[in-house]
């Protein structure tokens, strides 16, 4: 081999190396802190972990990552093992984000609360344990979202805009179709029984067919309020919900 290639070799080995074992404390001193904080930083920026990270909504406790070498290797991007153990939520699974911006979820598991989302939105308040199950999702810029994921709301209320008790099960299963996607949602030992689904193509046009029906006496109250929402209730005492739109790209 060639002095120059040997010489080369080792710049090449010394810069990896040396990008490798960067402190993650140290990378992060020097990247805009006005969005996202962390504390407590330790590790790498290839495998470390944080106490801490604080941004405008939410506050996570016990954060840690690792890139994945393999995975970010076939891809082209960078690919990281991320895990969250924080009492509002536990998560662990693979992010990804691509050159262009790309991000990417894939085989992850979530834990979370009713009240926990409810911080995070103003449309509604909620009660319950939410878990899911995210085999595959890309969020490309301007793109309909690629997604492939089970949701699932164990003993679950609405507290607000409207109150629904007593606590019942309900699901979504999200599946990609040849348009765009396609979510399923169904209950299970609820005051309201819920079926049928909601579809969004890829010019982000969406239409839905669900159908909610009383499941008990509780549940008679909710349907006249839901009465004023869709305009009328069926024979059977049932509502159904077919509504179509256009929404704008929100990534």
């Amino acid at each position: 081999m060639k002095l120059r290639n040997l010489i080369l070799l080792g710049i090449s080995s010394f810069s990896i190396t040396a990008i490798w074992q960067t402190p993650a404390s140290f990378v992060y001193q020097h990247i805009p802190q006005d969005k996202v904080q962390l504390h407590g930083l330790s590790g790498t920026i290839w495998s470390g972990e944080a106490d801490e990270m604080i941004s405008k909504k939410l506050s996570l406790n016990n954060i840690s990552w690792s890139v994945n070498i393999l995975e970010s290797l076939m891809s082209l991007s960078l690919q990281t093992d991320i895990k969250i153990q924080d009492s509002e939520l536990s998560l662990d699974g693979l992010f990804g984000i691509s050159p262009t911006q790309t991000i990417s979820l894939k085989n992850t598991n979530f834990k979370t609360t009713g009240a926990f989302i409810s911080k995070l939105q103003k449309m509604a308040k909620l009660s319950g344990d939410i878990n899911g199950n995210i085999r595959y999702l890309q969020l490309a810029k301007g793109k309909l979202p690629e997604l492939d994921a089970n949701y699932q709301w164990k003993q679950g209320t609405l507290v607000a805009p409207i109150r629904i008790q007593p606590a019942g099960d309900y699901a979504i299963r999200v599946t990609p179709n040849d348009n765009g996607l396609t979510a399923k949602v169904s209950s299970k030992n609820a005051p309201l029984a819920l079926s049928g689904t909601a579809k969004i193509n890829k010019e982000w046009k969406y239409n839905t067919d669900i159908t909610i029906k009383p499941a008990n006496a509780s549940a008679k109250g909710t349907m006249n309020i839901l009465r004023m929402a869709v305009g009328k209730l069926e024979a059977d005492g049932s509502a159904v919900i077919k509504q179509q739109g256009q929404i704008k790209p929100f990534y």
